[in-house]
């Protein structure tokens, strides 16, 4: 008999199933895997015997009777069920441990590196993986090692494997270390940052358990962060992300080997600290010996209080533009309620918007600089069998379905997930990125289509590919109309499209804002709905809408925060008012987060800084594909970075914002006032460098470039491929986006800079709208 196409794959996938409940249960029965899994006893029984045959599971003997029938016999790992390898390569030395394939680390060492050539430290970090994989394995069948995960101490770009230039590792820089480990011991190795490794460490047994937004700092040689963001980790667009160490904070600071200066790690990071208090002391002192000092001794807690503020001022412009839950701070001079963790706290109170001040935690890591090692482990468990079976099955929608049905649910899932994030995708696209067969691909969306969930449709008529074109699907538009709405200080905006996005309407009105945002919430409702019923249609044939406002909102409730800095929209829900004029369901996101949206899907850019350069500044963050809103809504509140710290008052009541040096008002201090209005708005300035007004198109390019100062923290951090410039002072000409051009590439690390595109918004005022209409396709 002829066995159905995706057989094999079903056989290996339930195979794998099985050695996952063995390894999360630590021992279960065979009637128990039936029970857990649904399978018939006779599929169970086949695929035990072929596991146990191979070694990589084993059976006991029969326990106790404690009822009828026979005492069960319980499945364990076997001895063949193989090892994983967990490695960090830092700037002194190599650490390597073994686990098994429940996490358990079964032999650790680590060796110094001279760091006297590449291939000689490669070879060494060779030797003692091979000689903790004898260890582990000496006393029983050496099994399959399953999979090794090498972290270094810099970034690793995405597109060559390549080790980017770094300050810990500067003899590295081009090495693909994944390739070279890989040829020496003969089987893969995947190579990941140190801290995105020591990120994932803390998620799993540390500090960071059950949060979904997390800013980690290992504090160390150098100063790396690694980002959880909405439960993802992040590597940015070329794999550069969480180049923190190289935030600048004193232009005219000690040069730095990126070639920058005044960069955080030649004034907070633990080598700069000891040598200076080499200095002060007259002897080289180790960590330990330093904090215990800072506990006694004024001249070294002041040290330390110091570069915790120091680097607390990074923080808190990370809270204000990423919204993290959570920030874990690991390294040798970091202790629980220590003296860096309170200058820390103190810097993100003063600098952060009160509401992110509050909601973001500051704590120690917990894992007492095993934070990499614990990482690199429990990312290579991630990848063996066990854990992808697992995966598989724990995210299918039916837990009754049989495990070849469940697998395939999962695949539809991956690919409608693809078509919704990228729009149009080609077939070819859709295997090259999901991952899956092509045989399976064509087969998944031929049944897709049968259902209704996805269609074919034309290339763009300037796209041209050489050989056949690869057939186009993209998800099929439902029936009935979608309404997107965008609220700003100058009225409301509404368009209503079809079911697939295409732009049926629009109108805009000139309704300022007032005290009562709830009331203004309605008025756009009643405005969209206005424009449906004269159009011709019914508000029955409405089958969504989406607001874009200029407030954060909590992605949790749903509800504006209740100390926001305007006060019209504070504390209630605004997609409960628009709902209750129109009568289907409403989302509403922040306005710079739909604009981004909107600017992704049109460029295709799956890492994308939206700035919006006006008088209300702002940023929308797209990351991975996905639109990144923060712990509590606040990611891209950038118009509240601090710029001056004796600066005018800002409304969120701290000195010297951003948002102060761009209201229109700033500017009249820089204008010929027999030219120009004593009080300009930004119409008038717009009109004037329409006009060739040489002094505001300066002004503007100034504008640009402080915006592209204050943001360069988060493009260090993010690694977006794109920042597009958008907002009112962007429509008047290139001046704003040139200045942000010229900031971006002066104060970014070189790493940060490699690749990235700034250019003007190409959707311009409408961006915010039609980020609406693609938050609900």
């Amino acid at each position: 008999m002829t066995p159905r196409p995706g057989g094999r794959r079903v056989h290996v996938v339930s195979r794998d199933y099985l050695l996952s409940l063995v390894r999360e249960t630590g021992g279960i029965s065979r009637a128990g895997l039936g029970r857990r899994t649904g399978m018939a006893r006779v599929t169970v029984n086949g695929l035990v015997t072929e596991l146990i045959t191979a070694g990589l599971l084993a059976e006991g003997a029969a326990g106790p009777a404690t009822g009828p029938g026979r005492p069960a016999r319980l499945l364990t790992l076997g001895p063949a069920a193989g090892c994983v390898v967990g490695a960090v390569v830092n700037g002194t030395g190599v650490r390597v441990a073994v686990a098994d394939l429940t996490g358990t680390i079964l032999v650790e060492h680590d060796r110094d590196l001279d760091h006297s050539s590449v291939a000689a430290d490669l070879d060494a970090v060779a030797d003692l993986i091979r000689g903790c994989v004898a260890e582990a394995t000496s006393s029983h069948e050496p099994g399959r090692i399953w999979s090794t995960v090498v972290g270094f101490s810099a970034p690793i770009s995405t597109a060559t494997g390549a080790i980017v230039a770094s300050s810990v590792l500067p003899g590295w820089s081009n090495v693909v270390p994944a390739a070279e480990l890989t040829r020496r011991l003969g089987h893969r190795v995947t190579v990941r940052n140190d801290a995105d490794l020591s990120l994932i460490g803390e998620v799993a047994h540390g500090a960071a358990g059950g949060h979904q937004n997390v800013c980690y700092l290992r504090i160390n040689t150098g100063i790396g962060c690694g980002l959880l963001l909405e439960g993802h980790v992040h590597h940015g667009a070329t794999g550069a992300a969480g180049e923190i160490g190289h935030v600048q904070v004193d232009e005219t600071g000690a040069l730095c080997r990126c070639g920058n200066r005044g960069c955080l790690e030649t004034i907070a990071s633990p080598r700069e600290i000891l040598a200076v208090l080499a200095t002060t002391y007259g002897e080289t002192l180790t960590a330990e010996q330093v904090t215990g000092l800072a506990r006694r001794d004024a001249a070294a807690e002041r040290v330390l209080a110091d570069a915790g503020r120091m680097i607390g001022r990074v923080v808190a412009d990370l809270a204000n533009s990423i919204n993290p839950s959570l920030v874990v701070l690991d390294g040798p001079l970091i202790e629980p309620e220590g003296t860096i963790i309170t200058g820390v706290r103190e810097s993100l109170r003063r600098y952060a918007q009160p509401e992110v001040a509050d909601a973001t935690e500051v704590r120690a890591g917990a894992l007492h600089g095993r934070a990499p090692i614990v990482g690199a482990v429990t990312a290579a468990v991630d990848a063996t069998p066990a854990a992808r079976g697992s995966r598989v099955f724990d995210t299918a929608p039916d837990e009754h379905a049989s495990p070849g049905r469940r697998e395939r649910a999962v695949r539809r899932g991956m690919i409608t997930d693809l078509l919704h994030t990228r729009g149009a995708t080609e077939r070819s696209d859709i295997v090259r990125l999901t991952r899956l067969p092509r045989a399976a691909v064509i087969e998944l969306l031929a049944e897709l289509a049968a259902a209704g969930t996805v269609e074919t449709t034309a290339p763009p008529p300037t796209e041209r590919r050489a050989g056949r074109p690869s057939p186009r699907y993209r998800l099929a538009a439902p029936p009935g109309l979608l309404l997107g709405l965008a609220i700003s200080a100058s009225g409301i905006r509404a368009v209503i499209t079809d079911g697939g996005g295409t732009v049926r309407h629009d109108a805009t009105t000139a309704v300022p804002i007032g005290l009562d945002g709830a009331t203004h919430l309605r008025r756009a409702g009643e405005f969209g709905r206005d424009l449906i019923l004269g159009a011709g249609h019914r508000l029955a044939d409405l089958r969504a809408a989406a607001v874009s406002v200029p407030a954060p909102v909590d992605p949790a409730t749903g509800r504006f925060g209740t100390r926001g800095v305007l006060p019209m929209f504070a504390g209630f829900n605004p997609s409960d008012e628009i709902a209750a004029v129109l009568g289907v369901p409403v989302t509403a996101e922040n306005n710079a987060d739909l604009a981004a949206l909107a600017e992704s899907r049109r460029s295709g850019a799956r890492d994308l800084l939206y700035l919006r350069a006006d008088q209300y500044t702002g940023a929308g963050i797209i990351a991975a594909g996905r639109m990144h809103r923060g712990a509590i809504g606040y990611a891209g509140e950038v118009g509240h970075l601090n710029v001056r710290e004796v600066g005018p008052f800002c409304v969120c009541g701290s000195r010297g914002c951003l948002s102060v040096y761009l209201s229109p008002a700033y500017f009249a201090a820089l204008l010929d006032h027999g030219a120009a209005p004593a009080h300009p708005t930004e119409a008038d300035l717009l009109t004037l460098a329409a006009g060739h007004h040489r002094p505001v198109q300066r002004a503007l390019a100034d504008a640009g470039r402080l915006i592209g100062r204050s943001v360069a923290s988060l493009c260090n951090v993010l690694n977006p491929a794109v920042v597009v410039v958008g907002g009112g002072f962007a429509a008047a000409g290139p001046f704003v986006v040139d200045g942000v051009r010229e900031s971006l590439l002066r104060h970014c690390s070189p790493s940060a800079t490699a690749g990235l595109t700034v250019i003007p918004s190409a959707l311009g005022a409408d961006a915010e709208v039609l980020g609406a209409i693609a938050s609900l396709l």
